[in-house]
C-alpha cells in the first residue's frame, strides 16, 4: 500500500476534474486554488488515517485500536490493570498473545519472553533419592545436590533476569505515562496466572 497522498496532491486532482478552460486560475496562491486546497485537506486526512490503519493491525504498534486488541485477549486483568502505563499494557498484551502458559517449561519461557524478559530459566526440582547403580546408570543424588522431598514433584523454579526497563516512546505513549518504568510484578503475576492449578511456581531473580 502506497503512502498517503498530500493535500497538494488532492488539490491538483480536484483541479484536473474541472472542465477545461482558462477560467480556472492555476496559480497556487490564487483564491480559487486556495479554495481547492481547503477541500483537499479533508481528503488527505482520510487518506492518512487509512494508511495508519496498517499499524493498527499489529498489536505492537496499535494506538487507536489498542483497546480492541486488549478486549480480544481478556485485558485489562488482575495482572495488567488499566491504570498501568501504555508500555506495560502493551507488554502484557504481547505476552498474552505469544504464550498462555502450559505444561512445559518452554511454555513459561515463551510467556516471559513475550513480556520482554529474555534469558528466563525453569528448573524442575527432582526428589533426592539414594538409589544405587542400575542397568541404565546411577540414579541417585550426588554430593552437592539439593535435598528435595516428594512434594517438590509438583513445583518449578522460574529464574528471571532482573533489570528490565521500559521507556516511553513518541507515538507509543499516552499523556500521564512515566518516561521510564522498572519492576517485575507484571511477569510474576502473568506466570502465576498462566500456570496449571496443580503447579507451584517459585519465582526468583538471577544476579546480573
Amino acid at each position: 500500500m502506497a503512502d498517503a497522498m498530500t493535500p497538494d496532491d488532492y488539490r491538483r486532482q480536484l483541479h484536473q476534474l474541472l472542465p477545461p478552460g482558462v477560467v480556472w486560475p492555476e496559480a497556487p496562491e490564487s483564491m480559487f486554488q486556495r479554495l481547492l486546497l481547503g477541500e483537499a485537506q479533508e481528503y488527505a486526512r482520510v487518506d492518512e488515517r487509512a494508511v495508519a490503519l496498517r499499524d493498527e493491525a499489529d498489536p505492537r504498534q496499535a494506538l487507536y485500536l489498542f483497546g480492541e486488541w486488549e478486549s480480544s485477549y481478556g485485558l485489562p486483568s488482575r495482572c495488567a490493570p488499566a491504570d498501568q502505563s501504555l508500555a506495560d499494557r502493551r507488554a502484557a498484551l504481547i505476552g498474552r498473545i505469544v504464550g498462555r502458559g502450559g505444561l512445559r517449561p518452554q511454555d513459561m519461557i515463551e510467556l516471559a519472553e513475550g513480556l520482554g524478559y529474555e534469558g528466563v530459566q525453569v528448573v524442575e526440582p527432582r526428589q533426592a533419592t539414594v538409589e544405587v547403580n542400575s542397568p541404565t546408570g546411577y540414579q541417585g543424588a550426588v554430593i552437592g545436590d539439593a535435598v528435595y522431598g516428594e512434594e517438590w514433584a509438583h513445583a518449578w523454579q522460574v529464574l528471571i533476569p532482573g533489570g528490565v526497563i521500559r521507556e516511553s516512546l513518541i507515538d507509543q505513549s499516552e499523556i500521564g505515562d512515566p518516561l521510564r518504568t522498572w519492576g517485575d510484578v507484571l511477569v510474576e503475576c502473568a506466570l502465576q496466572e498462566a500456570s496449571p492449578s496443580w503447579l507451584v511456581l517459585h519465582i526468583g531473580y538471577l544476579e546480573e
